[in-house]
């Protein structure tokens, strides 16, 4: 079983300041804040909606056959949206349910919030 560090350094994006630190460096930096973020938010009652957005692959493809995208709204406890991402790409027929990109979208996004 993987930790969270684990997980989002496997999964997430990351950036770094060659100035002052190596890639690795900044990998594990950005992990550690997402896992930090989870933490927050799932201690905060921060939830996680997903749906189909308004826009589909049309809007950045040139497919003739468009699949759907999607937009996550996070909540906080008391129901109000603090935070949102939309036009996101699982992939032709894909979802939110079945990807590890979910979990990386929502620490972002608890991140954003924590940090606002």
């Amino acid at each position: 079983m993987q930790t969270p560090y684990q997980f989002f350094r496997r999964h997430a994006g990351y950036s770094y300041d060659p100035a002052t630190e190596t890639p690795a460096q900044g990998r594990a930096r950005c992990a550690r804040s997402l896992a930090d973020a989870e933490e927050w938010a799932r201690d905060a009652g921060l939830s996680f909606a997903w749906e189909i957005d308004d826009v589909d692959s049309s809007e950045w493809s040139y497919d003739p056959d468009p699949w759907a995208q999607w937009c996550c709204i996070a909540r906080d406890a008391s129901g109000a949206a603090v935070a949102s991402l939309g036009c996101i790409d699982f992939g032709r027929g894909r979802d939110p349910w079945s990807d590890s990109y979910r979990r990386v979208v929502e620490a972002e996004l608890a991140s954003e919030v924590y940090h606002g």
